[in-house]
Formats: structure tokens, sequence, C-alpha cells
């Protein structure tokens, strides 16, 4: 008895698996493809260093061809007893153009540069201290305003096959104050250095 009669494909079988075979191979190309380009996608991310201001700061971002793109971020956050300062509140908005130097694709690293525009909202409060000998101390302060703030970025992001976003980012720019509440010191309410240090992740839609 012959046990292999059974599993003979004939010529319409054969047909159908390689029609089959073909279809999936297709499919992941296309699909292979779909991945490698994300500047048609939505990207939802969140600055981690953020929380050490215990406040999440959170980004979306769109790309308006293969190498340029546009996001628009919300911050906010609370600092006690760093930077000379009792309390340092802050939040505010801005808009980020970046010009990337290669395509947005996955699984690459994708380096860029940006021009920067927002708006910032500082509330900072320090009490007087002079220390024992005398010799030693600072002015307090107490003093909160809006401003408006612009200045240039640099940085480098990584999407992964699966879309999730790993980006590094600094940026130096200048702030302005207008619409000051409070100022017990009229030299600090001119202007201020901005400058930024971003660590986020997030997620290409």
């Amino acid at each position: 008895m012959n046990l292999y009669k059974h599993h003979h494909l004939t010529p319409a079988k054969k047909r159908l698996i390689l029609f089959i075979t073909l279809l999936l191979l297709c499919t992941n190309i296309v699909f292979a493809q779909q991945a490698s380009t994300n500047h048609d996608r939505l990207i939802v991310k969140s600055n981690l260093l953020n929380l050490l201001a215990k406040r999440p700061a959170i980004s979306i971002e769109k790309a308006f061809n293969k190498t340029s793109s546009a996001e628009i971020s919300f911050v906010w956050g609370q600092f006690d007893r760093v930077l000379l300062a009792d309390r340092y509140e802050y939040s505010g908005a801005l808009l980020r153009v970046k010009k990337h130097f290669n395509e947005i694709k996955t699984s690459r690293l994708n380096p860029y540069i940006g021009i920067y525009a927002g708006s910032l909202y500082r509330d900072i409060k320090r009490d007087s201290y002079v220390d024992n000998t005398g010799f030693f101390g600072y002015r307090g302060k107490d003093f909160a305003a809006n401003s408006i703030r612009t200045g240039f970025s640099g940085g480098l992001s990584y999407i992964t096959s699966n879309h999730f976003i790993i980006e590094a980012q600094n940026s130096y720019g200048y702030g302005r104050y207008f619409n000051i509440k409070r100022s017990d010191n009229d030299a600090n309410a001119k202007g201020y250095l901005d400058v930024q240090v971003w660590f986020s992740v997030g997620y290409c839609f």
C-alpha cells in the first residue's frame, strides 16, 4: 500500500499554494514599506525628565513631508528647594518646527535641527539667607510673570520597528517677560536664558 499517494498535489493545488505564497509575500512587502516610512504618522510622546518636576510634559508631533515635522508641547511642573529657589513653578506651551537630515523612517537614527517659539509662566519664591559668618548670603526673591520665548533646537530620534520612539533633544534660546504679576526687583524682570533638555519616549500612531 502506498502511503504517499494521498499527499500527491494536483496541478490545481500547486497553483493555489503558489498563489497563497505570493499573496503573503506581497502583503509582507506592503506592510514592511508602511512600517519603514513614518512621515504620515502622528507621534505622541512625553519628556521623562519632566517627572523630576512632579508633572508630565506632553508633545504631539506630525510630519508635513518626508523630512520636516512640527510639534506642539505642553509643559508644567514644580521644583522645591533647587537652584537657589525655595519654590519654582512653571507652565507653558511651545511650537517647534523640525528639519530632519534624513527621511523619517524606522530602525535608524534621525538627527534634526529646529526652531521653537512659545509662552511660559514662571513663579519663583526664595527666602533671603545669610550664613553664620555674615559674609555669604543671597537676597530673597518673589517673582511671577508670563513670558514669550524662542530659540533653536537640535536632537536625535529613533523609531523602532514596532513604532515606539526615543528622542533626546537640547534647546537654547531667550525669554522675554511681560504681564509681570509681582516682582521685588525690576532688574530681574527683563528676560532670561531659556535652556531645555528633553529625553522623550512615545508612540507613532
